[in-house]
């Protein structure tokens, strides 16, 4: 072999070597980033999850959730919800909910829903899972 080929092929291993480390490197590092980025929304969606907690407990929760149960006891509340079974079962309303039901069909509505459903299922099961990964709450 040549000094001009064994240059050559000296010049090639470190080359390849290099792009091997560089590889690994910025494997390592999007692996570190999103660890990161996982860590840090676990611990949000726990934050968040303790605030609405915090909220349902609060006295101004408590006051709103028996004004609502009265509301709904109330002569009004039995009125209101008269007229919205009257509604449901009018053909206007069948025909309404027919076209939800059709637009709920639809991929991209039903990929919206699962997203909220899981952040949701995150954000109230405390976000304890830390792979990232959750099932959706069903």
């Amino acid at each position: 072999m040549s000094e001009f080929e064994r240059r050559i092929k000296e010049f090639w291993t470190r080359f390849t070597a290099g792009l091997s480390g560089s590889a690994k490197t910025a494997g390592r590092k999007r692996d570190e980033s999103t660890a990161n980025l996982r860590r840090e929304a676990t611990a949000r969606a726990q934050q968040a999850a303790a605030k609405a907690r915090d909220l349902r407990d609060s006295e101004t929760a408590k006051k709103a959730a028996s004004a609502l149960h009265d509301l709904r006891e109330g002569e009004a509340g039995k009125k209101a919800e008269a007229a919205i079974n009257d509604l449901r079962a009018s053909e206007t309303g069948k025909k309404a909910e027919a076209a939800i039901a059709d637009l709920r069909q639809r991929g991209s509505v039903k990929k919206v829903e699962e997203s909220a459903r899981k952040v949701l299922h995150d954000l109230f099961s405390g976000g304890s899972d830390s792979t990232g990964s959750s099932t959706p709450a069903s």
